[in-house]
């Protein structure tokens, strides 16, 4: 018998609903004034099913959350109004004592960023035992024993031994698996999961959302999935609830969202999405901005940004109105609009034309190692070869998307190649200079011909300069510009990338994400660069901004004939934006092609592995289709496999593979592939990934 069975728990399943929200109401106070931020939102999660909660950043879904689990800062904050009947009891009228005691019991949570979520300076068991001993009357024996039993059961492998490791030794796949083993510690009736798969690689987010779908059934709990990902929601939830500026603009079954949206902005996250459009042409947007709170419009919330209003939309208030289907929406016209839902399958058109070209960019044999060292003296003890002899080219106006899990090297070869850290060998050559000679000024002046777009703008941009300083630093350093010459460039750059010029005295906390990405695009482009490197630039952000950031990107390629490195993890964001892909693996490239051939025709297991890991924009395709769930970590680069560095994760792994390294091989499709299927034995045959997903 286990200590959860010994533990009592009272959560027995029983028919109808755990969680009912109804006219909930959430205030914050700025310059003495409360202003709504959740305004009217009722939704309800039934007992063993998934409510997913999506919108844009600044909706108010992750507010909701902490409402639901009184974590509303009462020094800024409060519930105005409303009930949250949970299991029978209204959590708004409990006393703190009793709160207290159904938060982390009854309901656990998980949150977005497990790195700041667990704490740093104790091991990652003692935090799960702490929680149960919050709530159970058992020992710490008990509870050491309750946190092994929980790390195993998410998964963890060695979890007797890995229970006494801290959170910087684990990875991100395994720090989101120890935060689910803590709020799942007391076997809660309820689970809110706070965008839990944002940051991490689709292999990584689909172990997470099979965990996730296995523990709600094996337990028969509920969940509350608060995301902006819609292909996430179509893969877990039963229900969604679209919320948009505070309020719930559409809720209904999965199923009808994707099928028959009936709200305009439902509609416009689904069309936002890079897999309904074709490759290569621009992604529809959703103009304009959400409104802060305070800033409200006084009827259709939506109608400053939506195409279809009319006159009656601004009239006043609107209320959520039932549709068939067992949904509703809170849109005056939805009874007459016909409006468009996710495709069915994802877009294909005609291959992007390659650039054949002298290349821009040469890399030859690339290798980075960095020294283990261990002991007083740190003596060298080892090396992690975090890349490991790579070889592509880019051609002026073609971007080249380099994809893998976290950890493949990615952005060590960004680094590489921008020379922000030095090469163990090898050749990266720009304009036919090989750069990896180069020292002092020489290097200064050549990284003029190359800048970066990094992950996240906000840690990019100093917070306590002007968007002026921030943008026109590289001219003054490379150009000496400064006063009203530099500004007028500035200017210049700010309304190429759409901003304008009326910007430059703000500073970077008051701008949206979005547009924090534009100004940091604008700063890249200061010195007129003809190769840009992406790493991750969009995948921080909500579908329609990034959709806005893809479209800028390819409007300056055109424009201005510039190349991208361009780094994700996301394959129908570098599919789109893709003349060519190069698929990364434990420090090496394992295939390489065109873009729609690798999504098409993937030719390497793992390649396969990532392209079936994307959630796919249709419930009941995403139910259907053959899954590739890949098992345990990437091996440590401190000590790769022999052979193939694939091949321990590999369902078609053959005796040679951990003997021989796969010798390059191309195909009829004009792809190279680095895998011995291709030479030893039977290939993957160069099925369609539509017939691999099926």
């Amino acid at each position: 018998m286990t200590l959860a069975e010994r533990m009592p728990s009272g959560n027995e399943v029983a028919d109808g609903s755990l969680l009912s929200v109804t006219g909930l109401n959430v205030e914050f106070v700025t310059e003495g004034i409360w202003n709504p931020v959740v305004e009217d939102v009722s939704f309800v999660v039934n007992r063993g099913q998934t409510l997913g909660l999506v919108g844009e950043s600044g909706c108010g879904k992750t507010v909701s959350s902490l409402a639901v689990m009184g974590l509303i800062p009462p020094a800024n904050g409060r519930v105005a109004s409303g009930s949250i009947l949970f299991d029978g009891r209204d959590l708004v009228t409990l006393a703190p004592e009793e709160r207290r005691r159904v938060r982390g019991d009854e309901i656990g949570m998980i949150f977005q960023e497990p790195m700041t979520s667990l704490n740093p300076a104790f091991t990652v068991g003692t935090q799960i035992a702490m929680a149960v001993r919050s709530h159970r009357d058992v020992s710490k024996a008990q509870a050491h024993d309750r946190a092994v039993e929980m790390l195993d059961r998410v998964g963890i492998p060695g979890a007797a031994q890995r229970v006494d490791d801290y959170p910087h030794a684990f990875s991100g796949g395994m720090r989101q698996r120890a935060m689910i083993a803590m709020a799942l510690a007391c076997d809660p009736k309820l689970l809110i999961a706070d965008e839990p798969t944002t940051a991490l690689d689709v292999t990584v987010q689909a172990q997470i959302l099979e965990l996730l779908r296995s523990l709600r059934d094996e337990m028969g709990m509920a969940i509350l999935f608060v995301t902006h990902d819609l292909g996430v929601v179509a893969d877990i939830c039963d229900r969604v609830a679209v919320m948009y500026a505070g309020q719930i603009v559409e809720q209904t079954p999965v199923e009808g969202l994707f099928a028959r949206p009936r709200h305009p902005y439902a509609e416009g996250l689904l069309t936002a999405m890079p897999q309904a459009a074709t490759p290569g042409e621009r992604l529809a947007v959703i103009g304009g901005q959400v409104p802060r709170p305070g800033e409200f419009p006084s009827g259709c919330r939506f109608s400053p940004r939506c195409p279809y209003t009319v006159s009656a939309c601004d009239a006043g208030p609107v209320g959520l109105d039932p549709v068939e289907g067992g949904g509703s929406t809170r849109c005056l016209r939805h009874g007459e609009l016909v409006l468009k839902g996710a495709p069915a399958e994802a877009a294909t058109g005609p291959a992007r034309p390659l650039i054949s070209a002298p290349p821009l960019l040469e890399v030859r044999g690339l290798h980075k190692n960095f020294p283990v060292t261990s002991g007083l003296l740190r003596r060298v003890t080892g090396h992690v070869r975090a890349v490991d002899g790579i070889d592509f080219t880019i051609a002026p106006g073609e971007t080249l998307g380099l994809v893998g899990e976290s950890g493949s090297g990615k952005s060590t070869v960004a680094r590489l190649v921008l020379r922000l850290i030095e090469p163990t060998g090898g050749a990266l050559i720009v304009d036919g200079e090989d750069l990896s000679t180069l020292r002092g000024r020489a290097l200064l002046a050549a990284r003029r011909r190359m800048q970066m777009v990094f992950q996240d703008p906000y840690s990019s941009l100093d917070p306590r300069a002007t968007i002026s300083a921030s943008v026109g630093e590289p001219l003054e350093i490379h150009e000496g510009l400064r006063g009203p010459a530099r500004d007028r460039r500035v200017g210049e750059l700010l309304n190429l990338v759409g901003l304008g010029a009326h910007i430059v005295g703000r500073y970077p906390h008051e701008f949206s994400g979005g547009q924090r990405q534009r100004i940091a695009v604008a700063r890249a482009l200061a010195l007129n660069p003809p190769l840009l490197v992406c790493d991750e630039p969009v995948s921080s952000l909500d579908v329609s901004t990034q959709s806005q950031v893809i479209n800028l990107l390819a409007d300056l390629q055109e424009r201005l004939g510039l190349a991208y490195l361009f780094i994700a993890h996301d394959l129908s964001v570098v599919r789109h934006i893709s003349h060519r892909i190069a698929v990364m693996y434990l420090g090496r490239i394992v295939e390489i092609g065109p873009a729609e051939q690798i999504y098409l025709r993937p030719r390497h297991p793992y390649t396969e592995a990532l392209l079936s890991a994307i959630p796919v924009p249709d419930p009941a395709r995403q139910r259907r289709r053959r899954r590739i769930v890949l098992s345990g970590e990437q091996p440590s680069p401190l000590n790769p496999p022999s052979g193939c560095r694939f091949r321990t994760r590999c369902p078609y792994a053959m005796d040679v593979c951990g003997v021989e390294d796969p010798p390059p091989y191309t195909t009829d499709s004009g792809t190279t592939v680095w895998c011995h299927l291709h030479t030893n034995g039977p290939s993957l045959g160069g099925r369609p990934v539509t017939e691999l997903h099926a």
